[in-house]
């Protein structure tokens, strides 16, 4: 049988058009595999959860004050002890340092040199001191015997008369006599501050 002239060109159409669907459809697949090989790879990064908060940390601390201290508590300086010496006079006389009723040194009924020292041991923390070793020191008479209190109330104070020894004072002109007074020798005492040692010196009579 002979086939038509019609058959012949609807056969080739038909061809035609599938070859043409084909190469579309591979340069779609190439244009999408060059744009994905040129586009940025974008990874989503996931940040890990926080782990919750323990329930009570931190609880009960007391917040600290303007000077970065606890505002209360046991071993904050409000409530722990605080020893200090203080002088016995406030020079009303206008005297120098070193004279009598100046500081510390008093002054001597019969004329002459001081013969004794009167201070103040004071507690200006908020503890009971307890009991607790003093020691007063003369350097050109040697040491002298330690003494012991047996309590400063917070906030309270102790007055002190401490016989200055024979040869404190130096000889010559400007004869005087140096002493230091030292707080707590043996640490008994649980304070804020340890500074506990004072230092100072009374004034011979001249010639």
């Amino acid at each position: 049988m002979r086939k038509s002239t019609v058959s012949y060109l609807t056969m080739a159409a038909f061809a035609a058009l599938t070859m043409a669907g084909a190469t579309a459809n591979d340069s779609a697949a190439q244009t999408r595999s060059t744009q994905a090989e040129k586009a940025p790879i974008q990874l989503k990064i996931m940040k890990p959860a926080k782990p919750p908060r323990e329930p009570g940390r931190g609880a009960g601390k007391p917040r600290p004050g303007p000077d970065g201290q606890p505002d209360s508590g046991p071993d904050t300086p409000s409530q722990l002890a605080n020893l200090v010496v203080i002088p016995f006079y406030n020079n009303p006389h206008g005297l120098p340092q070193g004279f009598p009723e100046h500081s510390y040194c008093k002054k001597n009924p019969a004329g002459g040199a001081p013969v004794q020292i009167k201070f103040w041991i004071r507690n200006a923390g908020g503890s009971d001191s307890g009991a607790f070793q003093w020691t007063p020191s003369f350097p050109n008479a040697g040491a002298a015997p330690a003494k012991i209190v047996a309590n400063v109330p917070a906030n309270g104070q102790v007055l002190i008369t401490q016989g200055i020894p024979n040869g404190c004072y130096t000889p010559g002109f400007n004869a005087t006599c140096q002493f230091s007074i030292s707080l707590d020798d043996h640490d008994e005492v649980e304070e804020w501050s340890e500074t506990n040692s004072v230092s100072n010196f009374c004034v011979g009579p001249a010639g």
